[in-house]
């Protein structure tokens, strides 16, 4: 039988991160996520997109003495894995306009092949696929664990632009890295403020974590030039954690 195979996969993924938000603890959990080695993983739920979760269902699995059992069991299961988005691409002003807070939040560069070498096995990557219709559930034998990750791995294929993978956990939370050297670089808006601009650089220096602003010309944004820093080889030293969010 004939398999789908990956060969290819991004050698940088990228997060968009606002820095402000309900939580007034929202730039300490976003910078500690950078200083403490983990990226946050919160539940479905929390995605912008109300369309997220949604399926078709085929008429034999609603026709299926065990249908109510079935959809259940996938639900519970979307429910509790936890997920982080991440881009292929780090230049797209849309991205900086809805997940940066209109250019004033931040995006992380992370080193794909060092992420994967330090993350648990319970984590997987998966590349978003997108369509014009919903996915759709087949009464077979498919686990409610896969069938929940299948949905998860859909969307509209209006959000095609967005180029996302998605990092999927089995519970919502910190998924820990533990290595310096997989954040690569750290990208400013064009209107980050000063503060926020000023604690980012003093506390990722340490790290020599290159700090890059963007400038925008006309219709194209670009960023400053990297400086040459020699990353930490050692394991990052926990700072005291804030409040989980994420």
């Amino acid at each position: 039988m004939a398999e789908i195979k990956a060969y290819a996969r991004p050698r940088q993924l990228y997060r968009y991160r606002s820095l402000v938000g309900k939580d007034p603890n929202k730039f300490r959990q976003e910078l500690n996520a950078i200083i403490e080695a983990h990226v946050y993983c919160p539940s479905y739920d929390s995605m912008n997109d109300p369309m997220e979760g949604s399926h078709r269902e085929s008429a034999l699995l609603k026709e299926s003495t065990k249908y109510d059992q079935t959809i259940q069991a996938v639900r519970d299961a979307i429910d509790t894995f936890g997920i982080a988005s991440f881009s292929e691409t780090m230049d797209h002003e849309p991205m900086w306009a809805h997940y940066a807070d209109h250019f004033k939040g931040i995006c992380i560069e992370y080193n794909v092949k060092r992420l994967l070498d330090h993350l648990d096995d319970e984590y997987e990557f998966v590349r978003m696929t997108y369509n014009e219709r919903a996915p759709m559930l087949y009464r077979n034998s498919e686990s409610a664990e896969n069938r929940a990750k299948m949905i998860l791995s859909c969307k509209s294929v209006r959000w095609a632009s967005e180029r996302e993978w998605r990092l999927i956990g089995p519970e919502t939370g910190p998924a820990r890295y533990e290595d310096a050297r997989i954040v690569t670089s750290v990208f400013l808006g064009s209107r980050v403020s000063r503060g926020h601009e000023r604690a980012i650089r003093e506390e990722l220096e340490p790290l020599r974590i290159p700090v890059r602003k963007m400038k925008v010309d006309t219709y194209s944004v670009a960023f400053e030039d990297a400086k040459k820093l020699t990353a930490r080889k050692t394991p990052v030293k926990k700072v005291a954690k804030a409040k989980p969010g994420q």
